[in-house]
């Protein structure tokens, strides 16, 4: 652990403790004793800063006894076991509403990045969280993550555009700290995380969290200690837990098996036995088909099946009345940011009839209805009156979507998030959504994929829609960009393969939230300038496979002062990526400029990794 001088100490802990970043007279002596005890190491001054300035009363007597709490560890013996006591402090300042949540972030792997739905969703599912009058679980949760970010004992991964946390990490000394209490405390236990393969003398494990290199583990645990087990997460292992047996573990409310290359149909059988199931996730494992019997888990709130083989759901599923996250499907991210994806076609599952017994669904993704009883289940999307979020993809002829419409309209009111995908690529099948009765006024994000002479009249209606992205809708109406100029609230817009032709010009008064702009593959793209529109725009991800006919133009600190970062990808044509460069001498220290080449065949691809050049002010 690198330490800093006591000059640079004391600017970080003052920036991170006062607004001004300069600390009053009356506090400096026991300023630079807090100091002193931290010894130069930026986690710790960092920590105990975020703590300080929080407090309401910034006193002398209070800082003193902050100080006397961090004992002299670091001070006369910079070692981690100094660390981990100053990080405990950090631990130990938290509301007790909080502390149960931060523990329960070392179920996770080390370096592992925790994805905030998934997290949100457990927290639900043990407990921890519930909603309150006027808040949503989404929000409680992401209050409790933003609060654990400024305190410096998290650290974000991935950021939205709206500034939401999409995933985070836990720093590896704090990660110690909590597996340490949580052991302690048996909150939860650990087989495959070092030194704390124990039960640390509890005779039953509530929460058993097994990390790579624990499968073999045979002499910590035995049957009658886990057989009391509410929560199992094993995650990307590779071999069964030779002491795991599912018909056992009936008390099962959380089962994560994500990246579980072990799992097999067959282990389904005892799974679906487990009656108390809320959470259960079997993302990205060789499952292919789910039994009839999933049915059965009738307290199950989340069913994660994306990135496996499953391609339609069982009559089973309709059985279950208390599920509000029916997830399949998947992405692929083609950037560091993972600014830009693209979800395979193929990857949607079929839905039975009945699918209106599920009276608690409130997200679908992502269904395929390219067959008629698919489609005709779609009917009963109307019932659905707590739905929020829903992904629907067709890949064959457009009467499918009449049921699909008809349930659009009794869905106006409740529908946040919507993505169409139409993969049939025949002339304008997605015209549908212009003949709507009631379309959904309240979305917020819209994601349409295939082809539109225009935009739907009701989309200049969207005044909470933040988030828009647009693919193979390349035979848009030329007046259809002005459109999306004149949303008073979108902060994100993604242009995808065909998604857009003509001339994409920001005029002044346009995208006037704007912070997200991603231009991806458009082949047809005749020029891109920015014209004094877009003023708020703070990323930029670029991609083009030729040159525009009328250029990029108006990159630059002129038009948009707030830009933070421009991002290459695909093939970098060097003249644009030179020109940006050449622009970002004009940002004083702050404008990023990144670029990852990645070869045009998707053989070469698959093999080769992205090459990644950062460009920091005037190093073009």
């Amino acid at each position: 652990m690198k330490r800093l001088q006591m000059d640079d100490s004391e600017k970080l802990f003052f920036k991170t403790v006062f607004e001004s970043g300069k600390c009053p007279n009356d506090l400096l002596k026991v300023s630079n004793a807090i100091l002193a005890r931290c010894n130069g190491l930026p986690l710790a001054i960092v920590s105990i800063g975020r703590m300080l300035a929080r407090r309401q009363d910034k006193t002398s007597a209070e800082w003193q006894a902050v100080r006397d709490r961090l004992g002299s560890e670091l001070e006369i013996n910079p070692t981690l076991e100094g660390m981990r006591r100053i990080l405990s402090l950090s631990y130990n300042d938290l509301p007790y509403h909080l502390k149960a949540c931060f523990l329960y972030l070392c179920a996770f792997p080390e370096d592992f990045e925790v994805r905030r739905g998934s997290l949100i969703r457990r927290w639900a599912a043990e407990g921890l969280i519930s909603g309150r009058y006027g808040h949503s679980l989404e929000e409680i949760a992401q209050n409790y993550l933003d609060e654990f970010v400024s305190r410096n004992i998290v650290s974000p991964e991935q950021i939205g555009c709206s500034g939401k946390i999409k995933s985070c990490k836990v720093h590896d000394i704090m990660l110690e700290v909590i597996i340490a209490k949580s052991v302690k405390e048996n909150f939860i236990s650990f087989l495959g995380s070092s030194q704390y393969n124990t039960t640390a003398g509890h005779d039953k494990v509530r929460r058993l969290s097994i990390h790579p290199g624990g499968t073999q583990e045979k002499r910590t645990f035995s049957s009658k200690n886990i057989v009391h087990t509410r929560s199992l997460t094993i995650l990307n292992s590779t071999e069964k837990p030779v002491l795991i047996k599912f018909s056992r573990l009936i008390l099962l409310r959380v089962l994560d098996l994500e990246g579980c290359g072990w799992l097999r149909n067959k282990d389904l059988k005892d799974i679906c036995k487990l009656s108390l199931l809320r959470y259960l996730s079997l993302r990205n494992t060789a499952i292919s088909q789910l039994p009839n019997a999933v049915g059965k888990l009738k307290e199950l709130v989340t069913l994660d099946v994306r990135e496996t083989s499953v391609v339609e759901f069982p009559k089973g599923i309709t059985w279950l009345q208390n599920l509000n996250h029916l997830l399949v499907g998947g992405y692929s991210y083609y950037t560091r940011t993972r600014s830009v994806k693209h979800f395979w076609w193929n990857d949607g599952a079929k839905v039975p009839r009945g699918l209106g017994n599920m009276c608690a669904l409130q997200r679908i993704s992502h269904v395929d209805i390219s067959t008629e009883k698919s489609s005709n289940a779609m009917g009963e999307l109307g019932k659905l009156r707590q739905l929020t979020r829903l992904c629907v993809v067709n890949r064959k002829e457009a009467k499918l979507w009449k049921p699909f419409a008809k349930s659009l309209d009794e869905l106006s009111n409740s529908l946040r998030y919507l993505m169409v995908v139409d993969a049939s690529e025949k002339v304008e099948e997605l015209k549908f959504l212009a003949y709507l009765k009631n379309p959904p006024l309240s979305l917020q994000s819209l994601h349409l994929v295939g082809r539109l002479t225009r935009l739907p009249g009701w989309v200049s209606s969207l005044s909470n829609l933040a988030s828009l992205s647009l693919r193979q809708t390349y035979q848009l109406a030329k007046d259809s960009f002005e459109v999306l100029a004149k949303l008073p609230s979108l902060v994100s817009l993604k242009l995808y393969d065909k998604g857009y032709t003509g001339r994409a010009l920001f005029e002044e008064g346009w995208f006037p939230q704007l912070k997200q702009l991603v231009v991806d593959n458009l082949v047809q793209l005749e020029e891109l300038s920015f014209r004094g529109g877009a003023p708020n725009l703070e990323r930029l991800t670029l991609y083009f496979p030729c040159v525009p006919r009328g250029g990029v133009n108006g990159i630059g600190k002129e038009k948009l002062r707030k830009l933070r970062e421009v991002e290459f990808f695909g093939v970098v044509i060097e003249s644009i990526f030179e020109q940006v460069c050449e622009a970002a001498k004009e940002y004083p220290n702050h404008l990023k400029v990144t670029r990852e080449d990645r070869p045009t065949t998707t053989t070469e691809a698959a093999r080769a990794p992205a090459r990644q050049v950062d460009y920091n002010t005037g190093s073009a």
